[in-house]
Parts: structure tokens; sequence; C-alpha cells
């Protein structure tokens, strides 16, 4: 019987919020375990506010680089002050979803007995259960992990992502929607142009272009006397400027206004969101939220709301030749002039957007 569990997961708010059913399915099957979760800065509020897991750690890479650089005697020093408060709390058991050798090195190095995880790329030599896997492909990221559970004798009887928001947090979300104006009588429809942040630089290959957006904020609007709240982060200002300056109609723009609970309990007084593939979908849908997506490189069947549900989330794709093109964790040189995303037409979003609405 575990007693002690921790979870590593070191990338963006998808991956983490595909996590969720993992601790949702070891508190059912043990209650009374002390859930530990390794994260980055920006996803770590997801776990405090989740009532299920005790203790949450927090590892920025470049925070540690940079540290490295100043002070290397200090940078040795705040580790071990690191790695001294994972290991009081004598972890039993490890699920490193991190896909890489260094964090189960360090689960080892710690004496946690038993270390779960995928063995991509040879990479797993620290883990004492592991599974083979040569990236995701071919079926949900979800069921990549739920297959881990299964690995541990765990049945899975929980398999929706989620995100606990509680009253505080809605309350204030509904004082700052009547402070920008939002008619509670009309319908509220939520879109992220943005989106999709871990990509860095090449982040663009995965959004729908703006003027689209715009088009189909209109089209809403005319069509269901909808309110139309575009969403973004600080970075994305300018993107939810530009596309509310497209438009003919006027939206209520919260870009960069909000930290990620505020913003996951904005989401979900939605009525629908409209996102690119990336974290904000991924959060509308553990907050309950319905979403109509639209993917262009990324396999939808890998990375798409779960558990499928045309009546709750759609998704619009191009089928072309040449996509899905990120596969294995490597994205090809687009020869196509994102088509896939390009291609994608304003009435068929609408369409998708009316059925659900």
């Amino acid at each position: 019987v575990m007693k002690n569990v921790l979870l590593v997961n070191p990338f963006g708010i998808g991956d983490v919020l595909f996590s969720t059913p993992v601790i949702q399915n070891i508190k059912a099957r043990y209650p009374d375990v002390f859930v530990g979760y390794l994260c980055n800065i920006r996803t770590a509020p997801i776990f405090k506010s989740n009532p299920k897991v005790n203790k949450v750690f927090i590892y920025e890479k470049d925070d540690w680089r940079k540290l490295w650089h100043e002070s290397k005697i200090k940078c040795i020093i705040d580790f071990v002050r690191f790695l001294s408060e994972i290991k009081k709390c004598n972890f039993d058991l490890a699920i490193d979803l991190s896909l890489g050798r260094h964090y189960s090195f360090f689960l080892w190095f710690l004496g946690v007995k038993k270390r779960y995880g995928f063995n991509y790329k040879k990479r797993g030599v620290f883990l004492t259960d592991k599974i083979d896997i040569q990236g995701y492909e071919g079926k949900h990221v979800i069921e990549y992990y739920l297959d881990l559970l299964r690995f541990m004798g765990i049945e899975p009887v929980e398999v929706k992502p989620k995100v606990y928001i509680n009253d505080e947090y809605k309350k204030l979300a509904e004082t700052f929607l009547t402070i920008k104006g939002v008619d509670k009588n009309k319908p509220l429809v939520g879109i992220v142009p943005g989106g999709g942040v871990s990509w860095g630089k090449a982040v663009d290959i995965r959004r729908w272009p703006k003027e689209k957006f715009a088009q189909l904020a209109d089209k809403i609007i005319d069509n269901f006397h909808a309110q139309v709240v575009i969403f973004g982060d600080t970075h994305e200002c300018p993107l939810c400027d530009e596309m509310a300056f497209m438009m003919h109609n006027m939206p209520i723009k919260i870009a960069g206004e909000t930290d990620l609970l505020q913003f996951a309990a904005l989401l979900s007084k939605c009525g629908l969101v409209i996102a690119n593939d990336g974290g904000p979908l991924h959060l509308s849908v553990a907050a309950g939220v319905k979403t109509v997506s639209l993917f262009g490189p990324v396999d939808e069947n890998v990375y798409g709301q779960y558990p499928p549900d045309p009546q709750t989330h759609r998704i619009i794709k191009k089928d072309i030749h040449c996509r899905p093109c990120y596969k294995r964790f490597k994205m090809s040189p687009c020869r196509y002039n994102k088509e896939c995303l390009e291609g994608i037409g304003v009435d068929e979003v609408f369409k998708a957007v009316e059925d659900l609405l």
C-alpha cells in the first residue's frame, strides 16, 4: 500500500491537466495517501488549489540555470535545500511523467523505492518500473497516463481532467465580468486567439488566423446576440487588440489582467469557449465548459479535448495529407503555408458553435 506518492510533470498547462485524472484515481483507491506534485511555476496554481494534492514543489529550470551562472555555490546550497524538502516527505512511490532521466535520477538519489514512468528513448534507466514508448501517438496522452496506473495495479474510474475553482474565485470572476460590462442575460462566448505558449517562438504555427477569429466573433454576436470575451495573457495583449480592431462589433477584452485560477474562473462563466490547441483549451475542458477547438499540426486524437464528446466538445481540422506533422515531440518544417489551419473556414467553425450553443 502506498503511503506517500510524488508526481513529476515539468511541462505546460495542458500536460499537467492531463495528469489530474491520475491524482483522482490514486485518491479514489487510497483515500489517505499523501500526494506531492512537482511542476513549474506557471502550472503550480492548478495543484495548490487541488484539495487532493497535499504539497506542491516548484521546479523552474531557467531559475536554476540563472542561479548557477550567478553563484555556483549558492545554487548547490539551494538545490540541496530543495531536495531535502522533498526528502522530508518520505515518498515511497513516484510517477515521473517527465520522459527524461534527470528527475528519476534524483528520485533514486532521494531513496524513493518505486519509480514509475515511461522509457522514452531509453531514458528510463533510473525508473524501477517503466513502459516503453516512442512518443505519444495513436491515443490520447491521458490514456497513456492511465496505462501507468493500470501498470501499478490501479484500474481507473475517473478519466476527466479537473481544475478546482473555489467559491471565492467564482465570485471574483462574476464581479470582474460585471465591471467589464457583461450582461448576465446574454450568452457569453470566450475566444482565445493565442495559447500554446510552451512552443516558444514557433507558437504561430498552432494558431488560426486572427482575421478569421474576428469574423467568427462578429458572426456570433450578430446571430446570437451574444457577448464575446477575447482572452489572452500579458504577451498576447497585442494579438487580442488586433483581433478586436478587426471587428465591427465591440467585444470585451481580458488580456494580461488575471492569474491562472482567475482565468479558469472566468472561462467557467462562459457558455462556450473557442480556442486553438493549447493550455487555455484544456483549462476550459477541466473547468467543465463546452469547447470548439482548432487543430493544425498537432494530432487531436493525442492532444484533443478528453474524453471525446461531440455534445460538449468539437474539433475543427483540415484533413490534408501532411497533418498531423507534429510527431514524437518533433515538428516537421511546414511546406504548405499552414494550410491545415489557414484552410479552416469561418463558416465551418460557426456551424460547430451553433450546434453547441
